[in-house]
């Protein structure tokens, strides 16, 4: 769902990468910075990504400071959900994401909470599954924010997902 928004230029944070497999679908790209709070996971990406322009950081973002140039690009798929509060981190990444840069979100929709429950309930899911999850959000959650427009907003998976992309607002506009 991501992908066709990723430019060949972009400057990445990808947030909660895990196993950096946004890597093996981004046919070009000037620096990919992956960010995951499990040293096990960055240090494996370490070892299996050698390349000049990727990096892996172990980190939660929360204490994440970034001393580079700013990302024109930050990627969270299935992230979102397991944060206390995304106004905290919103806020934080103003200061390292470029004038017009992308937010790419993907998260689960209110509904899924449903499916997860009854998967849950019928063993399809673990259990602990319904825990990890704090926050289901709607498109309005998204609208309205300071400092970022509502790029796009998009279901799929039969409306169990959605697709968010946030712009930051130029100050020159804003």
């Amino acid at each position: 769902m991501i992908l066709p928004f990723i430019p060949p230029d972009a400057k990445i944070l990808d947030i909660g990468c895990d196993n950096g497999a946004l890597l093996e679908y981004v046919p070009a790209f000037e620096f990919y910075l992956g960010l995951d709070s499990q040293e096990s996971i960055i240090s494996r990406n370490k070892q299996q990504n050698k390349q000049a322009n990727v990096s892996f950081t172990c980190a939660k973002f929360d204490d994440f400071a970034w001393p580079g140039p700013p990302f024109n690009l930050v990627v969270m798929t299935a992230v979102v959900e397991h944060l206390e509060d995304i106004n905290s981190i919103l806020f934080q990444l103003k200061s390292i994401i470029s004038e017009n840069g992308l937010i790419l979100i993907t998260t689960p929709t209110p509904i899924s909470r449903f499916v997860l429950q009854a998967g849950a309930a019928f063993r399809l899911f673990a259990r602990n599954s319904l825990h990890e999850h704090k926050n289901y959000f709607r498109k309005t959650d998204f609208q309205n924010l300071p400092d970022w427009e509502l790029f796009l907003y998009k279901r799929f998976e039969f409306g169990m997902n959605q697709l968010v992309i946030l712009r930051k607002i130029s100050m020159a506009t804003a």
